[in-house]
């Protein structure tokens, strides 16, 4: 792979997860009609990841390309493990973020990039260098400063924060056992012989079924946790996206796509780059289309992470592509 192409799937990694939170936040609640619920934005963007990736693979098919799409069904099964911890981390996510301040919750998640490293270790065996370790420290400490709020961090602390922390770290751990286990399936030997569109048909198809399971079960396992009633259905919500919606539905499918393109390329550490250099990048489209103005520690953040960037490019074992991966 070119140094041109590393830096276009680097870059477009960065820009589909800065422009994330600016989408839905531009997509939030307009006049009378309410936001759709995460679950059912979550679902829309596994149904337009599978429509685009199908899309390419017909076109594939019709120009006599490689449009392979099945491996076996030990390989298809190797997805439901991941999609499965990707459900369970999406639930505690919710409930983290109702216990804790959008910035508390944000600087905690920020564990997720050294928990990557470790679950890398240990469920790949990937080889760590101390420089990495390095850069890594740095890259966590880079974004949890440019996300610094003081005065939002300590107000209210109890027992629902201490929870929430809770939640969140373990959040943070799921989300990082998950990228290692995706890792391992988009890198297994039954993959090798699909393009990256077939690989993400499979992990979209496995997420579509368990999202539907819990959207379906969501007001039964609400009623049994609060006592109340069993509560509405995300269904009941479900409407004709709005223009904002829609696209941010069609950015997360691309999102997903290039990420698994870059942990199959690369490794989940990579991954997490891609979402430091985004917290930064999202910020300065913030400040462009809704006038927020970054402070001191903004710039101090992004000075830091991109030392930690200099620092993990130095080592040859960072961000260098599998020698053995087939072109797509």
């Amino acid at each position: 792979m070119t140094a041109f192409s590393t830096v276009t799937v680097f870059s477009a990694s960065v820009g589909f997860m800065a422009l994330k939170p600016l989408l839905l936040h531009l997509g939030g609640s307009r006049g009378s009609a309410p936001a759709l619920p995460p679950a059912l934005l979550q679902l829309l963007a596994e149904l337009a990841k599978v429509v685009l990736c199908g899309g390419v693979l017909s076109i594939r098919r019709l120009t006599g390309g490689d449009a392979a799409l099945w491996s076996g069904w030990a390989h298809t099964r190797g997805f439901s493990l991941p999609a499965a911890v990707y459900l369970l981390m999406n639930v505690l996510s919710i409930r983290a973020a109702r216990l804790l301040p959008p910035p508390t919750f944000q600087l905690v998640a920020n564990l997720k990039i050294l928990f990557t490293a470790v679950a890398a270790k240990l469920v790949r065996g990937q080889d760590i260098t101390s420089r990495q370790w390095c850069a890594l420290v740095l890259l966590t400490l880079g974004v949890a400063v440019g996300q610094w709020r003081g005065t939002e961090l300590t107000a209210g602390a109890g027992q629902g924060q201490l929870l929430g922390v809770l939640l969140t770290v373990v959040n943070s751990a799921l989300s990082s056992l998950g990228g290692a286990l995706t890792e391992n399936v988009l890198k297994s030997a039954g993959s090798a012989r699909l393009s990256i569109y077939a690989r993400n048909i499979h992990l979209a198809a496995h997420t579509l079924v368990l999202n539907s399971l819990f959207i379906l079960g969501a007001p039964y396992l609400s009623s049994l946790t609060s006592g109340d009633g069993a509560a509405d259905s995300p269904l009941a919500a479900l409407r004709t996206p709005s223009q904002m919606e829609t696209i941010a539905v069609l950015n997360e499918a691309a999102n997903g796509i290039i990420i698994s393109f870059l942990i199959g390329r690369w490794d989940s550490i990579t991954k997490n780059y891609a979402f430091g250099m985004s917290v930064f990048a999202s910020a300065g489209l913030s400040a462009v289309f809704l006038q927020h103005r970054p402070t001191w520690n903004f710039y101090l953040g992004s000075c830091i992470t991109f030392a930690s960037l200099a620092l993990s490019a130095s080592s040859s074992k960072v961000a260098t592509p599998d020698k053995d991966k087939k072109k797509e």
